[in-house]
């Protein structure tokens, strides 16, 4: 059995014991499925009708994960580049698209949902397409959810306007933010909730990114304020309930050239919460070790809580010649495999509203203005203030 296949077997159960008591998943008073009467069960067996656009890094992470889901009917691949596109629909056995119209004329009304995997720049064309099919579709032939991977927008203004738009057009827009949806950081936000640790102080949270990805790419545009910093900044703002009111943050760079450039490939932020707490990031493009996601929260009554790297195996070898450990993970795919596959599961749900999607337009607008304001603070090296 696959890693993702197996995932699959217990996300229902899973979701329901772990994502319930962590109040990420909220059960609506009143049901109504697309195509089903009130009270139907019958989107326990009914299939989502589904397609991807992207056929890059995530959308391959994305379309295994829809294939392994018995939940979803996957039924094709949108990618304006045409080999990528029918690529990834040959391999997978779905039909290829360079255009989002041909895919929603094709599915005549049949489309549940969309994973968007495509980049940012692209996601405003998208989700205004399927608003105005929405808008000129009665409700049984309207798309119910779009699933997209963060950002959901260039811009705080951006994201705040399209999640507008996707209301306005009966569509629920569902951003991906993976910690969300992983056992361990899920866990530790039930554990805050529950003050184990009383009321949280200081919070540290470490992200050293591996493969180190190529240069061209951080010049081009991989800032890493934008890129990094957003999973991290959603975990800590939902666990201890509360908003980041300021932020100071700096970088360097271990590479010359990107040096030259101004951009940075290490970076440090400091984000003071409105309740008096404290939590500091540090991100990295270079770690050569493995992938290094940590995180740690100290509280009011001394207690430390703390997310661990996971290793590649949990073997330890003690002889003579020391203390051998494996490797820690690979990078963020294997990391964060179980939550990806849980992400997609739950959009099943709230494509047919059994469950509403815990993240709101609210949170990924302020996630990104913090972000905003660490860049900022970087390049002016001052203190920049947050008001909501």
């Amino acid at each position: 059995m696959s890693c993702t296949s197996a995932v699959l077997s217990s996300s229902s159960l899973w979701r329901r014991t772990i994502l319930s008591k962590n109040r990420l998943f909220r059960q609506p008073s009143h049901v109504m499925m697309r195509g089903f009467s009130t009270g139907s069960n019958s989107a326990a067996t009914k299939k989502a009708k589904v397609a991807l656009i992207g056929s890059g890094r995530m959308g391959q992470i994305r379309a295994s994960i829809l294939m392994a889901n018995p939940r979803f009917d996957f039924v094709g691949v949108v990618d304006v580049n045409q080999n990528g596109a029918t690529e990834l629909a040959h391999k997978v056995g779905v039909n290829a698209y360079t255009e989002l119209h041909e895919m929603l004329e094709d599915q005549n009304g049949q489309l549940d949902g969309i994973v968007m995997c495509s980049p940012t720049h692209t996601h405003h064309d998208v989700i205004q397409q399927v608003a105005h099919h929405n808008q000129n579709n009665g409700v049984d032939a309207q798309v119910a959810g779009i699933f997209t991977e963060k950002p959901v927008g260039e811009s705080a203004a951006q994201i705040d306007s399209l999640f507008d738009m996707a209301k306005t057009a009966n569509l629920h827009l569902c951003c991906g933010f993976q910690r969300r949806f992983d056992p361990s950081y899920v866990a530790a936000a039930q554990a805050i909730a529950n003050q184990e640790i009383g009321t949280p102080v200081v919070a540290n949270l470490f992200f050293a990114d591996h493969p180190i990805p190529p240069r061209e790419f951080l010049l081009q545009g991989g800032d890493i304020f934008l890129d990094l910093c957003a999973h991290d900044v959603d975990f800590i703002t939902n666990a201890l309930q509360d908003d980041i009111i300021s932020v100071y943050a700096t970088g360097t760079s271990m590479d010359k050239e990107l040096q030259e450039a101004g951009v940075h490939d290490n970076a440090i932020m400091v984000m003071n919460f409105s309740n008096g707490a404290v939590a500091t990031l540090f991100m990295s493009r270079c770690a050569s070790y493995g992938y290094d996601q940590r995180c740690e929260v100290f509280g009011n009554n001394g207690g430390l809580l703390s997310i661990q790297n996971q290793p590649e195996t949990t073997t330890v070898l003690s002889n003579a010649q020391g203390i051998h450990h494996s490797r820690l993970l690979h990078s963020f795919p294997q990391r964060f495999a179980q939550a990806f596959a849980l992400e997609i599961d739950a959009f099943y749900d709230t494509v047919f509203q059994l469950d509403e999607w815990p993240i709101t337009g609210e949170q990924c607008v302020k996630v990104q203005r913090v972000a905003d304001a660490a860049r900022e603070s970087c390049r002016e090296g001052r203190l920049v203030s947050l008001e909501y």
